[in-house]
């Protein structure tokens, strides 16, 4: 998709997406019929290959869908292939400090500002029939670098991390920050700090994002500003569907 990153900033309310789990074409294009904005491609806690993360993000922008992809790591290993294969950007999870986050960004950004590669004969370069002054201009204007703040700590100092000249996205992670924290997405403190986080960032005009389980939780995340919102993710919305209509029949 041309443009999410200005598509996702210019939004009058944050965009809606989930995350890619199943290793399926026909599960991201219900995702796309069923009206989501954006998807995530897991690579963090699925166990998605390069090359099929390659046909999902394509399969995501075919229906109309950002396609955005979760590293496994925070290494730059897999940095170069998926942009060069046409994802929108992407999330860096666990980002603890400083120096992480501002080379894993770095490696996005073409060389000289940054260490990316050209390679405009890849999807990203329309295999080499786009003009390669459009393409690295793509690349470095509307590719999302988001990282995700999973701990009190990072997240108490999210300005400095949304200061950084290459970071334009500051996602919090709830669930680890559970387990750091012992504090729950619904605590009084928790919310407060994300809203601010939320706010910062609108202000700092670089997106922000939020993982919620509910629908009721993702109205609570958009009420609050964030740019991109992700409700469930594919597998477990088909479990609780298959679930639900199981004890229905059953009555």
């Amino acid at each position: 998709m041309e443009g999410f990153f200005s598509r996702a900033a210019g939004a009058g309310r944050g965009l809606l997406g989930t995350w890619v789990k199943i290793p399926s074409f026909e599960t991201v294009e219900l995702l796309g019929h069923a009206g989501f904005d954006f998807v995530v491609i897991d690579m963090e806690h699925a166990p998605h290959p390069g090359d099929l993360v390659y046909r999902l993000v394509f399969a995501a922008q075919k229906m109309g869908m950002g396609a955005l992809v979760r590293l496994p790591d925070r290494s730059e290993t897999e940095v170069q292939r998926i942009l060069d294969g046409g994802a929108d950007g992407l999330l860096v999870p666990r980002v603890t400090s400083i120096s992480e986050a501002r080379e894993i960004t770095r490696a996005m950004v073409f060389a000289p500002e940054g260490t990316r590669g050209l390679g405009s004969t890849s999807r990203a370069g329309r295999w080499g029939l786009k003009p390669v002054e459009d393409y690295l201009r793509h690349g470095n204007g509307q590719c999302v670098r988001m990282i995700q703040l999973e701990d009190w700590d990072s997240l108490q100092r999210a300005a400095e991390f949304a200061a950084l000249p290459h970071v334009n996205g500051i996602f919090i992670g709830h669930g680890d920050l559970f387990l750091s924290s012992g504090r729950p997405a619904s605590d009084p403190e928790v919310r407060a700090l994300s809203a601010g986080v939320a706010q910062m960032a609108r202000s700092a005009g670089i997106l922000s994002g939020a993982a919620a389980g509910t629908p009721e939780e993702a109205r609570i995340y958009l009420d609050m500003g964030f740019s991109l919102v992700m409700v469930s993710n594919d597998a477990t919305l088909f479990g609780r569907a298959a679930a639900g209509a199981v004890a229905e029949a059953r009555g």
